[in-house]
This record gives C-alpha cells, structure tokens and sequence, in this order.
C-alpha cells in the first residue's frame, strides 16, 4: 500500500528545497540562459525538487516559531541556491574578459553585441568563446556535475540550517578573482605577443619610410593578424575549457564548505 499522507509540515520543507533548487537554476550556467524558457526552467525547477524531497533528503523539523522566522529560512534558502548557481557561473566571465582585451587589442572594440547568455553587451570575441565554452560544457557533461553539486550541498547544508561564514566567502572571492584574471589573460596571451610584435614592425616601418601613413594601414593589419592568432589559437579552447571547469568544481565546493554549520 502506498502511503499518500502529505502535511502541512511537509509542504513547508519542499517550499524550502524548491526555493534553493529555483534560485539555483536561475544563475546556474546552461541553466539559466535566456534561450532556455521559462516554463523549462520552472519545470526543471518542480522535477528536481521532487526528487530531492522524496528521495535525498530525510523530512526533518524545522526550527521556526513564526511567520517571519519562516521567511527567514526562505531568504536563506534562496540566497544558498543563488551562490551556488553563480559560483559555477562566474568562472565563464574568465572568456569575456579575454574578449573584450583581444578586441581592444587588434581594433574590434566598437563592434558591440548584446549577449542572451550573459545578458550583457559583448564584443566579437568574447561572444565566440562564450558560446565555445558553453558548447563545450554540454558535451563533456559537465551540467550533470552542476546537478550533483546542488544535490549533494543539501546532504553538507540541511535544508532550514543555511550559515555564512563571511571570513570564508570573502576569500573565496578573492580567489576567484584571481583565477578569472589568471585565466583571462592566459587566453589573451597570444595576441597579446603578436600584436606586441606587430606595433614594434610598424613603429621600425614608420621610421624607415615615414611617408606611409602607419595609422591607416597599421589598423587593417592589426585586424588581419589578430584574426589570423584567433584562428590558429581556436584550438587551444578545449584545454582553457577544462582549465575552467577544474576551477568551477573547486569554486563550488568551497561556496558550499562556507555555508555548512
């Protein structure tokens, strides 16, 4: 026989899993771009927390008196979904501060783009390695990590006992700021050199033969060479994918360690 009882106490600890799961989905990355609707997103959202509610975690009591100490527990809830989501999110930002160096670099600055992934106004190359990296991420599986991480911090942080340990998050994002510089200009490297090389030919060049206009002819070349790298290095994106996503993994494991009592 199946038991069908379903209490008040029970529907108070699955708003408080779908709250976490919700907010996680919506600044989780793949998950929440805008090219994913609504109404996956919401469906995403309610599977999910049905399964973690009826066979992750154990139906404990919460420890509340009122409805602003209830409230209290939602606040936390989604504040704990949404650090988890853009902990695996914002290693990706690594890619378009890579962009938008490379595009001032060679002269592709001024062409702008809006960006639905995200949600921002992007240059050419950090929008060709946004939608590099995400399509990487879907073949590698790296969205099932994503969900495992949210499945296994309900087992590290219960659900209705959410901390913050500010001293630990103020590290952690310390150290993610030093990894997306890290990465960033690993990636923007070699254009860097090359140009480097390049704006030392032209300044010899307009030494040698000052009546050649270097200023005109400089920018046409500087938008060759810099497609041309972008070209060759292209294959380099498969290593800082997963240079990124060794990154990610820690990022969120360290979000979660800071959230556990």
């Amino acid at each position: 026989m199946f038991n069908y009882s379903f209490r008040v106490s029970d529907l108070e600890y699955f708003l408080l899993i779908l709250t976490r799961v919700t907010l996680f989905v919506y600044a989780a990355p793949f998950f929440s771009t805008q090219n994913v609707p609504q109404r996956i997103k919401i469906g995403i959202s309610v599977f999910l927390s049905l399964l973690i509610f009826r066979f992750v975690m154990p139906h404990q009591a919460l420890e509340y008196h009122t409805v602003l100490g209830y409230s209290i527990l939602v606040i936390r809830e989604a504040i704990c979904g949404v650090l988890i989501g853009f902990s695996a999110n914002v290693m990706l930002y690594a890619t378009q501060l890579a962009g938008t160096l490379i595009d001032m670099d060679i002269g592709l600055s001024m062409v702008q783009m809006f960006d639905p992934v995200m949600r921002v106004q992007t240059g050419f190359t950090g929008s060709v390695y946004q939608y590099g990296m995400l399509l990487i991420l879907m073949i590698s599986g790296m969205e099932h990590f994503i969900i495992r991480a949210l499945v296994d911090a309900f087992s590290l942080i219960p659900v209705g006992h959410v901390e913050f340990h500010m001293d630990g998050m103020l590290d952690v994002m310390l150290r993610v700021i030093n990894n997306i510089m890290q990465i960033g200009f690993r990636i923007f490297l070699p254009i860097f050199a090359a140009m480097l090389l390049l704006n030392a030919v032209l300044g010899i060049l307009a030494k040698v033969a000052p009546q050649m206009n270097m200023f005109t002819v400089g920018i046409q070349i500087k938008i060759l060479v810099g497609l041309g790298v972008l070209m060759l290095t292209i294959g380099m994106l498969p290593t800082i994918a997963e240079l990124v996503f060794d990154m990610m993994r820690v990022l969120v494991t360290d979000i979660v360690e800071t959230m556990t009592g």
